[in-house]
């Protein structure tokens, strides 16, 4: 036998007993996690990255977007969602993780008040990729059909949707599968982009939630303006808003941010999502 086939033999026999003692010559390592994240929480998911040592992937897309890419055969170890209605368009998951509350507000260039929202320059998300889209039409329609702030007339021709209040005025269905901007409405796929015609001066106020504000650093940079508390998403709306989307009908009920676990490892890395100091994020138990 020669010098080189006993190397190899030799060789083989290590790799072989290393595998049966519970340790390898060239061990794999753990498989990568793989995060869609909210916009709104690309901070929260990098710090929680961070906090693994690395070996996790995270894509930032809107949350409609994110169910959707799961129903089409996507494989996310977990989804940090900003809307926990859209768990019920899944059935695979492991288990949903609260991560708590918020509230919507308008984030705006200069010291605006709500009746100025009546003629400013507004950016909006795509309300079938991304939740922060059907909330700010709700809240624009409670704008103009309760307090009169904008003419409802406008809001429908300029974001091409409808609204249909129910005969006893206790539901508002907004059919947005149709949506196109045009006007002083301006319109991106999701939170982020859209954020970035604010930056740009494309547009006077952009709706956002209270989270995206506070990790972004924009308190101090840019005018806050709140929502009056019956349309901010905090708790109940005054009416009981349906949105229509491409995905289906949603329920617009009080912003609740979620983690939809699909593995293991997702369960290992939602862990330490909640090891972190959540309201530093801006959530509220």
């Amino acid at each position: 036998m020669s010098r080189i086939v006993r190397i190899l033999i030799a060789t083989a026999a290590l790799v072989l007993a290393g595998s049966v003692m519970g340790y390898g010559v060239w061990p794999s390592g753990p498989k990568e996690v793989l995060v869609y994240a909210a916009p709104t929480f690309a901070v929260l998911a990098e710090d929680a990255a961070w906090q693994m040592g690395g070996k996790v992937n995270v894509v930032v897309m809107g949350s409609v977007a994110a169910v959707r890419q799961v129903q089409l055969g996507a494989r996310p170890d977990v989804i940090l969602s900003v809307d926990a209605e859209l768990v019920s368009f899944l059935s695979s998951y492991r288990k949903v993780v609260n991560l708590g509350r918020f509230e919507l507000i308008a984030v705006c260039r200069e010291n605006l008040e709500l009746k100025d929202m009546g003629r400013a320059r507004i950016g909006l998300a795509d309300p079938n990729i991304a939740p922060i889209g059907y909330r700010a039409i709700s809240a624009l329609y409670w704008l103009s059909a309760e307090l009169n702030l904008i003419d409802l007339e406008e809001l429908e021709g300029s974001l091409s949707v409808k609204f249909a209040p129910s005969p006893d005025g206790r539901t508002v269905t907004i059919d947005t599968r149709h949506v196109s901007v045009s006007g002083r409405f301006k319109m991106r796929e999701d939170l982020a982009v859209t954020f970035t015609m604010l930056e740009n001066g494309a547009v006077d106020c952009i709706f956002a939630h209270t989270p995206f504000a506070i990790s972004r650093n924009l308190v101090g940079r840019y005018h806050i303006l709140r929502m009056p508390e019956e349309i901010s998403f905090a708790s109940d709306p005054p009416v009981r808003f349906k949105a229509i989307t491409t995905i289906g009908e949603i329920e617009v009920k009080p912003f609740t941010a979620v983690a939809i676990v699909f593995t293991e490892q997702g369960e290992r890395y939602v862990e330490r999502v909640l090891s972190l100091n959540l309201s530093k994020y801006g959530l509220m138990k």
